[in-house]
């Protein structure tokens, strides 16, 4: 909180402004006509003078022609002159009526003694001027004033406040100014044109005119409208069917970036303090590590060289040693969730449980990145760490709504750790309290933007007589604090359809329900100090870089069109695009056993087509944004740094993810391919008679041809050197500079930086395999496949010059027809397959363990059947 400073330069008590809520109105306005009740006189005395002011104040810019009844209104309105003036728009917008074409700054009024009142309502500031009007006589209601909206009503509180901000509409003759532009640039309103007769349909209805406020995939799939078209007032939140007081509006608080006090110097970071865990947050750690010991003994073998004592310490786990797993977490694992602020990150002032789950991430990525196995035992001190701490974050004071930022921050973490890094019971457990994360989310606001008491204190005015200014790093923190839990949400959301795409699980979250502007720009979100945060966001506003909300993102992305917006941006929006595809691919196959009537295949083909349209799109527009298909130099082949792009690194293995998982389900693939258990459950000879059935007519769709191809791109992508680009048009062509063959592989896990990108190759082999598989000309039995042994764990052998072109030659292909499937089998898919699990089996993770020997499996398939 800030603090006041007294005459002597001492910082004095803080000011703490009493509250008026729920104080009596004794105090009412005698004007005829009029009849508001104040609980302050002070406040009935200002609302007098708009009936008989003493003094008119006029503006004197020249060309301005604006009166107000106040001094001190007057005083605000000359800041709307300012070059660096931005509106706060503070309070959202109830109104549904939105002007035709942006005000200007200085917005016109009407004066006693010339035009009509001409009353505007686009939105309601909360700085707004009173200003005078001409026609003394009173009004029931201006014609162009909406109804009363069904939230408002549902929100009487909200509603009785925000009518105390205006003026009395009924009996005082005030007119109110255009609404300023705020940071989210709104579209003017068009005339609508006549639809074209090609236009595809949803659900066989051509699109209406006046798109549906009610159906959110036909406001989606309508290219025509933007975000304020669609109503949500008819869409309930998954919990509890609430509806937020900010209905449709999204306001984010860029503003305080060029407010208050801008000259105040930064105060020097202690970074003993700040960015350095110290002894005494070391010694707390290790009284929780070892209270977490003695809830798990079965972990004692793997920690045995980290807790023998000296004195009563436990020396390998230094206060160095945790500082390095700090400096790891940040380095290699926080861009893969950007969501704690290194800049204003206090090590020894956050909860002990968070810092905990950071080091312990950062303890298992310097293991795994570890080729030689002198930090194993890393491992097993962060598997301590994470089994006993899940249980200590939910029972937290401040695990429930509306959350906490910390407790919000460290369950994803957890997640991500449980999900990626650990066993299969710790994967299993994570997708199991997934659902308890995101109900935490829902049960605040912070899926549509955090308001009222849950907001950080806005800067105060220098001028104000009431406020306090805050100096630059309390400012800064608090506007961390909102971006963070901006970031919380997007990265709760990919994990939730990324993870639902590549491991079979059910999606939890839906795209209407995330009302939020996208990230920052990762410039401002890396910054080191509040000075340049602002410096660079005035530079952003003077290119006309403004936030996008992800909801008219997504829909732009979804026609084809640009979304300018820095790469986390455009990951979130490609995440959108997917979580589209898989809830409207789910929600036939449920109507398929609901409903009485199969789902037309007109239908599907429709969303279909624009969605793989999308994402053709959008990798285009990826690309082109970073400058052409990024590609590491020839004396550095493996990057040695990842980039904050999301959960997945790469945005060529989220692109042809999305189209793999479209049409291929990897549980399905799983069982044809013999596993025995599957999200927990024993997997039947019915299961895999069925599956079987199944898959026979799945490989002869020419969707699944479509997935086949993407999976060779894929893995060409990763295993082939990716300065082989298949985008490249003058590849084959003659005097072309081509690269000599590669003799040896160039991946490894070792030098993996995304924990995604290797179960995705599994997925993208499982598909192939599969799909050669049903081509075979008998299955072998399911009892036979569960027999077949695997391969010796010893190194396997691979022509990796001749894995190169059968990767390259298929994954060249425009289109995989019926024609050349030949050209899948053979020697070549035996090498991938080889090569494939000879990576995993370097692999610290049981998930990946399990798929080399599944695919170990399928290789003796391939053997037994050659077909």
């Amino acid at each position: 909180m800030a603090t006041q400073q007294s005459q002597n330069g001492a910082p004095s008590a803080p000011y703490k402004r009493a509250s008026r809520k729920g104080a009596p109105r004794r105090f009412n306005c005698d004007y005829p006509g009029c009849d508001r009740l104040y609980s302050r006189q002070e406040h009935l005395q200002r609302h007098q003078l708009n009936h008989a002011p003493k003094e008119i104040f006029r503006c004197d810019v020249a060309g301005c022609d604006q009166k107000f009844v106040r001094a001190d209104l007057l005083a605000r309105h000359r800041k709307r002159h300012s070059a660096s003036y931005m509106p706060r728009n503070r309070l959202p917008s109830f109104s549904t009526i939105q002007d035709s074409s942006p005000p200007p700054p200085n917005s016109s009024v009407v004066s006693p003694s010339s035009a009509e009142a001409r009353p505007s309502f686009s939105s309601v500031p909360h700085d707004a001027a009173i200003t005078l009007a001409s026609d003394p006589g009173p009004q029931l209601r201006p014609p162009s004033l909406p109804e009363p909206s069904p939230s408002r009503m549902a929100h009487p509180q909200t509603h009785q406040a925000w009518s105390s901000q205006m003026p009395d509409m009924t009996s005082c003759n005030v007119v109110r100014p255009k609404p300023q532009p705020g940071y989210y640039p709104r579209e003017p309103q068009r005339v609508p044109e006549q639809q074209p007769a090609t236009v595809l349909s949803y659900h066989h209805v051509d699109y209406p005119q006046d798109p549906s406020r009610e159906n959110f995939a036909v406001w989606l799939f309508n290219p025509q409208g933007t975000y304020q078209d669609f109503g949500v007032s008819h869409m309930p939140f998954v919990d509890g069917g609430l509806e937020s007081t900010l209905n449709n509006s999204i306001h984010y608080d860029y503003e305080s970036l060029t407010s208050g006090r801008s000259h105040l110097e930064t105060p020097p970071r202690v970074v003993e303090s700040d960015e350095l865990i110290n002894e005494f947050r070391r010694q707390e750690i290790l009284r929780w590590f070892q209270m977490f010991r003695q809830k798990n003994p079965k972990a004692e073998p793997l920690i045995v060289n980290l807790v023998q004592q000296n004195h009563g310490d436990l020396p390998a786990l230094s206060l160095e040693m945790m500082r390095n797993c700090l400096q790891e977490y940040w380095e290699h694992v926080s861009p893969r969730l950007p969501i704690v602020h290194q800049a204003t990150f206090a090590c020894n002032r956050c909860s002990v449980l968070l810092l905990m789950v950071m080091i312990a991430l950062g303890a298992t990525s310097l293991s795994n990145r570890d080729s030689s196995g002198s930090m194993a035992d890393y491992r097993g001190f962060a598997d301590v760490i994470i089994f006993g701490i899940r249980s200590e974050i939910l029972t937290a004071e401040e695990a429930s709504p509306p959350v906490a930022l910390w407790v919000a921050q460290a369950l994803l973490l957890l997640e991500f750790y449980e999900k990626m890094y650990s066993s299969r019971r710790l994967h299993e457990r994570a997708h199991i309290y997934h659902s308890v994360a995101l109900t935490l989310l829902r049960r605040g606001s912070p899926l549509i933007g955090r308001s009222g008491s849950e907001s950080p204190p806005e800067v105060a005015s220098a001028e104000h007589p009431h406020g306090v200014s805050l100096d630059s790093r309390t400012w800064w923190s608090r506007w961390a604090e909102t971006e963070a839990m901006h970031r919380v949400v997007f990265a709760a959301f990919m994990l939730d359809i990324i993870h639902a795409a590549m491991f079979g699980h059910a999606a939890d979250m839906t795209p209407h329900e995330i009302r939020l502007p996208l990230p920052c720009d990762d410039n401002l979100w890396t910054a080191s100090d509040p000075d340049k945060v602002r410096q660079l966001d005035q530079n952003f506003r003077m290119y006309g870089v403004k936030p996008i909300s992800f909801l008219d993102g997504l829909k732009r992305a979804l026609h084809g069109k640009e979304v300018k917006t820095h790469s986390f941006g455009r990951m979130i929006i490609m995440s959108g695009l997917l979580s589209v595809g898989w809830h409207l691919g789910h929600r036939e196959t449920h109507l398929k056993w609901l409903d009485l009537s199969s789902i037309p295949a007109e239908t599907q083909e429709n969303w279909k087509s624009i969605l793989l349209k999308a994402f053709d799109d959008w990798k285009a527009s990826f690309d082109q944004a970073q400058g052409g298909i990024g590609s590491p130099t020839l004396n550095d082949p493996v990057p040695q740094r990842s980039g904050a792009n999301g959960p997945i690194h790469s945005a060529a293995v989220l692109y042809h993810l999305a189209h793999i998982s479209l049409h291929v389900a990897i549980v399905d693939c799983q069982v044809y391919a013999g596993a025995k258990r599957l999200l927990g459950r024993k997997i039947s000879v019915r299961d895999y008679t069925n599956v079987g059935t199944r898959m026979k007519i799945w490989a002869s769709l020419p969707s699944t041809r479509h997935a086949v191809l993407h999976a060779f791109r894929l893995l060409h992508r990763v295993l082939v050197d990716p300065r082989r680009s298949l985008s490249d048009p003058k590849r084959n062509e003659p005097g072309s500079i081509s690269l000599p063959p590669m003799e040896v592989q160039t991946y490894s896990c070792f030098n993996e930086l995304d924990p995604h990108r290797p179960w995705i190759m599994y997925y993208a082999a499982l598909c192939i395999w599969s799909y050669i598989h049903a081509f075979r000309s008998s299955d072998l039995p399911h009892d036979v496949v569960h027999q077949l042994p695997a391969r010796p764990t010893k190194p396997i052998a691979v022509n990796y010059r001749r894995l190169v072109t059968y990767l390259t030659n298929i994954a060249g292909l425009t289109e995989l027809t019926e024609a050349n499937t030949a050209m899948l089998g053979g020697e070549g898919l035996s090498d991938l397959l080889d090569e494939l699990r000879s990576i995993f089996v370097e692999s610290n993770s049981e998930l990946l363990l399990e798929a080399h020997e599944r695919l170990g499996v399928c290789k003796e398939a391939l053997l037994a059947c050659p077909g």
